[in-house]
């Protein structure tokens, strides 16, 4: 299992309005680690799921115990209301389910922003490719991904903001972790703006999908 990354509690990024750390306590009471999933939720007219759910979970297969961070609780009362104002019993998670909400670059809107790419980040939560797996997700920071061919070689997704005023870019690169135990620390370098790796490129976020199915094949 990957590192704690204790260190990073103390800088947490900004989700909606709030702090949503990566790792936290999972509802069994062992490390929770910030993935999705797909989440019951009762409503008037019905038994509703809600998708893409942020939740701590241990990663213990055997475990069917999460954690809701307190920003994420709040903000699924919201979309149940709004699942009964229409009726609908199943809804993909969101920050904002308005259609008339537009993110922009204005400095002004930069929690919508944020919300954006932290959205974005955690599509990959527990995602398996054919030849990668994610194994750690920081929101709107990186995420980090392992070869199912060569243990030791990862790669990090990392959100570069200064690259460009107009777009939002992510730089794809790849390093090597021999000794498990040095993959806490080397995350939290390449977390925090350091680490030491080869730079693969820069994509535009609208293109990442395509670009990683490319890379590391299929998911499944």
């Amino acid at each position: 299992m990957i590192g704690t990354l204790d260190h990073l509690k103390g800088a947490e990024p900004v989700m909606g309005n709030e702090p949503l750390a990566p790792i936290d306590e999972c509802g069994c009471g062992d490390i929770g680690y910030l993935t999705t999933r797909t989440v019951p939720i009762d409503l008037a007219h019905g038994a509703g799921k809600v998708h893409n759910v942020p939740v701590y979970h241990c990663r213990a297969a055997s475990c069917d115990e999460y954690t809701l961070p307190p920003a994420v609780a709040r903000r699924l009362e919201t979309i149940a209301e709004k699942m009964e104002e229409t009726g609908a019993l199943d809804e993909a998670f969101s920050w904002t389910l308005e259609p008339d909400d537009v993110i922009s670059y204005d400095p002004s809107k930069n929690a919508a922003q944020t919300s954006l790419i932290q959205g974005f980040t955690l599509r990959f939560a527990g995602r398996e490719y054919e030849d990668a797996e994610t194994v750690f997700v920081v929101p709107s920071v990186a995420v980090f991904f392992r070869s199912k061919l060569d243990k030791t070689e990862h790669y990090v997704l990392r959100y570069e903001p200064e690259l460009s005023s107009t777009e939002r870019l992510f730089s794809l690169s790849k390093f090597y972790v021999d000794e498990p135990a040095l993959a806490e620390e080397v995350f939290e370098d390449w977390a925090q703006g350091g680490g030491q790796g080869k730079e693969l490129g820069v994509i535009r976020m609208d293109d990442v999908e395509d670009i990683l199915a490319d890379e590391f094949g299929d998911t499944y």
